[in-house]
């Protein structure tokens, strides 16, 4: 006999929907107290069940993932980035993962390191220079701006610098398109009016013709860039012996630029707000960067695997402010999950930043703590417990690349800059596509040796 899930009503359907899409952090770590980690409701007309039970987690992600598809808020950012890993399903998923795991194997992400490193040491002369101009700085802007670099230089390695440039505005635009349509779904139909879908397709038309002549330059004029699209290009299946045609080229390359940059921008800016709080962690940060790169402006590659508690620091930041706050997923057949009845359809919506702060799996849930992220501690952990990259077979394929790019930055940076944060506005999470600081976080910068 089936048990009957709890269900939350709120005050009324509208208030409540208000509450979800506006507010949903709050929304759910409230009701975590208050209903369960695991309950109904009704929202936007769909069957919603909302969750932060790694039990649930862990049914849907992992042990019957076959039976659950991407939720359709990412049929909108289909929008920007095409049929992408991010967004397709079944076997052609499969057959594009397949192909495009040998990219993020260690040997080629060795190649992308030194790229990320040129664009880091620049970035930090550049940084030097601001800093002394005007010590109060947008850190969340400024690491948009490196990360946004580093993917796409990884990914098209010989374009020049107003082709990057061109490429980042169109992205930028279009983006703020799709965001508007999913926090605001009752608004669509008015973006046939009000000129917003028109423009977006603008600039989506711009971008694509950027990348698809640099794929075709670059199927006419072969090079050895160690890039994304360089390895994605050279990929061939192992029963089929096909590549990948241009509108598959320009959909993964899109969804690593999409995927790739605003997240580990998103990462890097809550890491240095919890810094500036915590000078004790600065301290022991800043001495395993001394210890590890010594002389050396910026860490090696091999440098990485000692830079230990940078990652901790990293990966602790991630269980705080999660870049990927919530994943949703729809069931395609009827389901049982801890003994509720699931019909076909329904949404599972899962939240990542309240799994990551719920007492009964983390002590002092609210304490920054990189300790907590000791390799022993890890390994006794369920995995369940922390998604920062997502869980089962479909967890992001660039974690690896994503850390690299973090602990390459995080110990640059605080091997040669200080970092305060100012008391002149409250920094606020905003859950969006990803989880931004919504005004920004201004810090005051000083160098503290020259780069």
């Amino acid at each position: 006999m089936s048990k009957i899930i709890p269900v939350y009503k709120g005050d009324g359907f509208f208030k409540r929907n208000a509450e979800f899409f506006t507010d949903s952090l709050n929304f759910t770590m409230r009701n975590l107290e208050e209903v369960g980690d695991f309950y109904y409701s009704n929202m936007m007309m769909r069957d919603y069940y909302i969750t932060s039970n790694p039990e649930v987690v862990k049914h849907v992600l992992v042990d019957n993932q076959k039976n659950y598809i991407k939720s359709p808020a990412y049929q909108t950012l289909k929008l920007i980035i095409g049929n992408g890993l991010l967004t397709n399903e079944g076997d052609f998923w499969r057959k594009q993962r397949r192909l495009a795991q040998p990219a993020f194997y260690k040997g080629q992400l060795e190649a992308l390191f030194y790229v990320m490193q040129n664009i880091t040491l620049d970035f930090c002369g550049n940084l030097s220079q601001k800093c002394k101009q005007d010590e109060h700085l947008d850190v969340a802007e400024e690491m948009t701006k490196l990360t946004a670099d580093i993917v796409l230089k990884t990914l098209f390695t010989s374009e020049n610098d107003s082709n990057q440039k061109e490429m980042y505005d169109a992205v930028g635009a279009a983006q703020e398109f799709v965001v508007f349509c999913m926090q605001n779904p009752h608004l669509v139909p008015f973006t046939y009016l009000n000129g917003k879908r028109k423009n977006f397709y603008k600039n989506k038309a711009k971008l694509d013709q950027a990348i698809f002549n640099i794929i075709e330059s670059r199927r006419v004029n072969k090079t050895d860039a160690p890039d994304l699209l360089n390895m994605l290009m050279g990929v061939q299946d192992a029963d089929t012996g096909e590549v990948m045609s241009n509108q598959q080229l320009r959909d993964e390359m899109m969804t690593m630029y999409a995927a790739g940059h605003e997240t580990s921008a998103n990462s890097l800016s809550w890491t240095l707000y919890l810094l500036s709080q915590h000078p004790e962690i600065v301290e022991r940060l800043r001495a395993e960067a001394q210890f590890v790169i010594g002389n050396e402006v910026c860490p090696s590659f091999a440098d990485l695997r000692r830079l230990q508690y940078t990652k901790q620091v990293i990966e602790e930041s991630m269980r705080l402010f999660p870049p990927a706050w919530s994943l949703g997923r729809e069931n395609l057949q009827d389901d049982k999950i801890l003994g509720y009845d699931i019909p076909k359809g329904s949404i599972i919506f899962i939240s990542n930043y309240t799994l990551h702060r719920d007492p009964r799996f983390w002590k002092d849930p609210e304490v920054f703590n990189p300790d907590r992220f000791d390799p022993e501690l890890v390994k006794a952990r369920p995995k369940t417990h922390y998604l920062p990259f997502g869980a089962g077979p479909r967890m992001c394929i660039g974690n690896h690349f994503a850390m690299m790019e973090m602990q390459l930055i995080l110990s640059t940076l605080i091997n040669h800059f200080d970092f305060e944060l100012t008391n002149d506005e409250e920094v606020i999470p905003q859950a969006l596509v990803t989880l931004k600081p919504k005004f920004g976080i201004k810090m005051k910068v000083r160098e503290l040796v020259p780069v």
